[in-house]
């Protein structure tokens, strides 16, 4: 589980008689990593050839995926109730490529032609609405030896009017000032400075499209034959859609039969081979190399020579992560950052536990909880159907299970409101039903005392989880350096140092933690040795700098700078950082219970006003705002959960430069091999 699974290099010779039949088997077993033999390989060793048939099933493939895109089918599409077996997809395979081809490039191709004619339609339309308003025909527009005409669009003819009789008198000039369209017809050889005085009062060209009759005739005629051509688009749209829920099964069951076929045909590629034998380099898991070999061998009589290698120094095999359900949904979620490395840990354990406990704390709330879990379990069922959104849906109802437990035991509140009376609070749930609930709020985000036990509580998780991750590196690096290995030791005392210091910074507010162990068999430990211990330091102003911080820190930036040097004191510098960084645990957790705590004064007491019309208003209000919290809220704590991952755990240990497992094989979703 903390370790991808081991793998073991095999190799496999055979006869290329015997190839197909391999192929067939691996891709059955769909365990196997190849590993693509290289161009440039040994001497006496070439890359194999396709399998006759790829070219003819790549061309049926290319067709179909063609057409699926016509029809808007795409991988998404859910699964079958009942696959189609292989057989039945074979069945007249090739005339029924053939129909579908024919019949949905037909359609497309009609489609496009009447859309084309309407786009060019509209366009003239468009054009030509303007010169309605004028009252001449479409023909007088052209057709002229010795005049020029300018045709557009003027926003004030007044200018021109004066302006044009001082160029010519020889001209007619049209103008309709409700759609600023204008019409010059002016003689040629003025028709430059016509042109220039056009275009000194803001005339645009515009070019009329061919025809003859008047403008407004035309464009009556033209919007009843654009209202025909988009009920023919229309036809077509409803041939396709009733064409693609015919067909719809077979296209992805043929789809995915051909996927298959031809990743099976065009495999020898990847293989290396010579006149007469074929080698197969591959990366198996270690549990599961018996049962290759037994079924390579059964099937094929021992004909084969299958061997295993264990994992050389320097290699880097394929990462298949080991995690039990439900923590691999969480594999996702790593993923996102990076693949880990085949001897790196892997940490989606650690991923599964403390991301939705960030998260859980930071919403803190037993009535956002609840939603989350229902929007989660929405989401699942949403999209079931989906590769990765149902893991997603998975991880907003843990987090949802975890926010309604800290709302419900340490924050005792529900939508930003406490359960019980609050001294200072004008609201409650005790208060608003009328009944004394029990359920109290060991910690109140509104309150000072409040903030600083959720400031000490973030420095809490964030000194276990960078310890954590500074113990994961240490067990990371020590095969590899001993030198870096020890410097996350030297870290580690420094983290220690600095959580101890904001420790004592806020003694009172621990000290309430720990009064009920006064009078326990703890006691004497505690007060009498322990915390006198901690305490003791040296006073700097209104503070104290505990001797125990001085000796880790000192410890800590020893170790630093004799294993890595004077740039190790920058890592000391980043965990300062970083160990801060987790205080927006409390900040956003206080930030969100802020705003719902205004949201409430502002709607409840709307509500509780007397007037109905302001009651009702302050209900809308109330539930809008109630939702704005919710989605802020949730879609922030989400991504701080992930970035106190990805940015502060993950820098301490995690290289992520793997290499997914891909095994040689296809998921079935349209289809089963043979008849169920």
């Amino acid at each position: 589980m903390y370790k991808p699974r081991a793998m073991r290099r095999t190799l496999i010779i055979g006869s290329k008689h015997d190839l197909e039949k391999t192929i067939e088997i691996l891709h059955r077993l769909d365990i196997a990593h190849i590993i693509d033999y290289p161009a440039d390989g040994e001497e006496g060793l070439q890359r194999g050839t396709p399998i006759s048939s790829a070219s003819e099933m790549s061309r049926q493939l290319v067709t179909l995926r063609a057409s699926s895109k016509m029809l808007d089918i795409g991988p998404s599409e859910p699964a079958f109730l009942e696959k189609l077996a292989d057989s039945q997809v074979t069945r007249d395979l090739r005339s029924q490529i053939q129909d579908i081809e024919l019949s949905v490039f037909r359609l497309t191709e009609e489609r496009k032609l009447l859309e084309e004619e309407q786009y060019t339609l509209s366009e003239n339309i468009e054009l030509l609405r303007p010169f309605t308003h004028l009252d001449l025909p479409l023909e007088e527009y052209a057709g002229y030896d010795s005049i020029a005409v300018f045709t557009g669009l003027l926003p004030d003819a007044r200018q021109l009017k004066v302006k044009l009789p001082a160029v010519t008198d020889e001209y007619e000039f049209f103008y309709a000032p409700e759609s600023q369209a204008a019409a010059l017809f002016i003689v040629k050889p003025h028709a430059e400075e016509a042109k220039k005085l056009l275009l000194e009062n803001g005339f645009t060209d515009v070019a009329l499209p061919k025809g003859a009759g008047l403008p407004s005739m035309l464009v009556e005629t033209w919007e009843k034959d654009n209202a025909r051509l988009q009920e023919h688009i229309e036809g077509k749209g409803r041939d396709l859609a009733e064409y693609r829920t015919r067909h719809k099964e077979f296209i992805l069951a043929s789809e995915e039969y051909l996927s298959i076929q031809v990743q099976k045909a065009e495999a020898p590629v990847r293989f290396a081979t010579t006149a007469h034998s074929f080698i197969i380099d591959c990366w198996v898991p270690e549990a599961m190399y018996p049962q290759v070999k037994d079924m390579l061998d059964k099937e094929l009589h021992g004909v084969l020579d299958v061997e295993e290698y264990p994992v050389a120094k320097g290699e880097e095999p394929p990462t298949l992560l080991d995690n039990p359900k439900p923590i691999n949904r969480f594999e996702f979620l790593l993923k996102l950052y990076s693949t880990p490395g085949y001897h790196d840990i892997d940490p989606t354990f650690v991923l599964s536990l403390i991301f939705p406990l960030f998260f859980g704390l930071m919403v803190g709330d037993l009535g956002y909880g609840l939603a989350l879990i229902l929007v989660g379990i929405l989401f699942m069922k949403k999209f079931k159907d989906s590769e990765a959104l149902p893991d997603i849906g998975m991880y907003i109802i843990i987090a949802g299970v975890f926010s309604a437990i800290f709302g419900l035991f340490l924050f005792g509140d529900m939508f930003g409101l406490p359960f019980a009376a609050v001294p200072g609070e004008q609201y409650s749930w005790s208060g608003l039903l009328h009944v004394a609930i029990p359920i109290a709020s060991p910690i109140h985000k509104m309150e000072g005392i409040g903030l600083s036990q959720l400031l000490v509580i973030s420095i809490i998780a964030g000194t276990l989880h960078l310890g954590l991750g500074l113990i994961l590196g240490f067990i990371s690096e020590r095969k590899h350096s001993l030198r870096h290995a020890f410097s996350k030791i030297g870290l580690i005392f420094v983290l220690t140092a600095l959580a101890i210091l904001i420790f004592v910074m806020a003694d009172w507010t621990i000290g309430q933690w720990l009064k009920p162990l006064h009078g326990t068999a703890l006691e004497p430990f505690l007060w009498g040795f322990l915390i006198p211990l901690v305490k003791a330091g040296i006073p700097f102003g209104s503070l104290v700098i505990p001797y125990v911080t001085i000796g880790l820190g000192l410890a800590g930036v020893g170790i630093i700078l004799s294993s890595m040097g004077g740039f190790g004191l920058v890592e000391v510098l980043e965990v300062t950082g970083h160990l801060i960084s987790y205080t927006r645990l409390a900040a956003i957790c206080v930030a969100k219970g802020a705003m719902a705590f205004a949201f409430n004064l502002i709607g409840l007491g709307m509500i509780l006003s007397g007037n109905i019309v302001i009651g009702i208003i302050g209900v809308v209000l109330i539930v809008l705002m109630q939702l704005i919290v919710f989605a802020l809220g949730s879609l922030s704590s989400g991504i701080q959960a992930v970035r106190l991952h990805y940015v502060e755990f993950f820098m301490k240990f995690f290289k992520g430069d793997g290499k997914p497992f891909t095994p040689f094989g296809y998921e079935r979703k349209y289809t089963t091999k043979t008849l169920e």
